[in-house]
């Protein structure tokens, strides 16, 4: 298959996977909101839509590098244009998180829940945080930092994964499922064999291997995940592999412009559009009308990610398509 710039149907992969963990907050984020536990126990799987991105990453990263001609030489600057491309909006979102941690602490019996330390948030800015005995500001932000522990592993492994000896392929799918027994969750190693997924994936779409090794291998990573991980960690991997693999031109305006801002999205769901529900929810009590402030929240965010878009993560495209590989 040739090496296109875009493939269409990331980005409805990527505007599920924002959606569903939005709604995973706004729902059982506010205490006391939502009480209904078939609902809390629906919207509680949205949560799997961090392995939606990881499935995603596994594959465009790898497809990335193959159509620029990857090699070791271009690690720093591969490096550099993925840190250049996501840092800005990400120490956007910490600003706006420090803000709005700010304004509360005037209205909370705790002002000590405001406090964050200069050395904590200097440990944001390199994703050092799992490093420390320091909590993130924002809870969704691991994942960040399993994305670009990803990137530095990726543009390593990707020789591996490409090279043309199948003893050596295997060898290094074998490497990986033994890696994810080191460490925990807040490390990249845990999470490689739903990346492998991905990267899978891009193997046999871009024809480095062939029908035989690519079911093969896929059922032993599909497994392993179940067994290793969770049932719902490899449901929601299977459903991102399935969506590439069958659905590879498929796309969707509005989910289209959806997954466009879909890291916009993330990045201050928690930041706006659990604010909102919050003040909003103290003032209404039918289902009905928690429903319309749960979807207050899911449009204020849609807007504010847009307007984060435009003004900082397109210039951050923009910035990051000048680095050169």
């Amino acid at each position: 298959m040739k090496i296109n710039n875009h493939v269409p149907v990331l980005d409805v992969l990527r505007a599920l996977a924002a959606l569903s963990v939005c709604l995973y907050h706004f729902v059982i984020g506010p205490i006391n909101f939502i009480t209904n536990e078939s609902v809390l126990n629906f919207f509680g799987y949205g949560k799997y839509g961090v392995q939606l991105f990881f499935v995603i990453s596994g594959f465009i990263i790898p497809w990335a590098l193959s159509k620029y001609e990857y090699n070791l030489n271009k690690y720093p600057k591969f490096l550099l244009k993925r840190f250049l491309r996501l840092e800005p909006p990400y120490l956007i979102s910490i600003a706006l998180a420090l803000g709005v941690l700010f304004v509360r602490g005037f209205y909370s019996e705790l002002p000590s829940s405001r406090v964050v330390h200069l050395d904590q948030f200097l440990l944001h800015i390199g994703y050092l945080i799992p490093f420390s005995n320091y909590k993130w500001i924002l809870e969704i932000y691991w994942t960040l930092a399993i994305e670009f522990q990803f990137y530095l592993f990726m543009g390593l492994f990707y020789f591996a994964i490409i090279n043309k000896r199948s003893g050596v392929r295997i060898l290094s799918y074998i490497i990986v499922l033994f890696l994810s027994f080191i460490g925990t969750r807040n490390f990249v190693f845990y999470w490689l064999p739903v990346f492998l997924l991905g990267n899978i994936l891009f193997l046999f779409m871009t024809s480095k291997i062939n029908r035989s090794e690519f079911y093969f291998v896929s059922l032993i990573i599909q497994i392993f995940i179940g067994v290793f991980l969770s049932i719902p960690i490899l449901v929601s991997s299977i459903i991102a592999y399935l969506t590439i693999l069958f659905m590879f031109n498929y796309s969707n305006r509005v989910f289209a412009w959806v997954g466009k801002i879909s890291y916009s999205i993330y990045l201050i769901h928690t930041i706006v559009g659990t604010t909102v529900i919050n003040i909003l929810s103290h003032h209404v009590h039918s289902p009905i009308m928690k429903m319309a402030v749960v979807l207050t929240g899911v449009a204020v965010t849609i807007f504010v990610s847009y307007m984060m878009y435009l003004l900082v993560e397109k210039p951050s495209q923009k910035l990051s398509s000048k680095i050169k590989l």
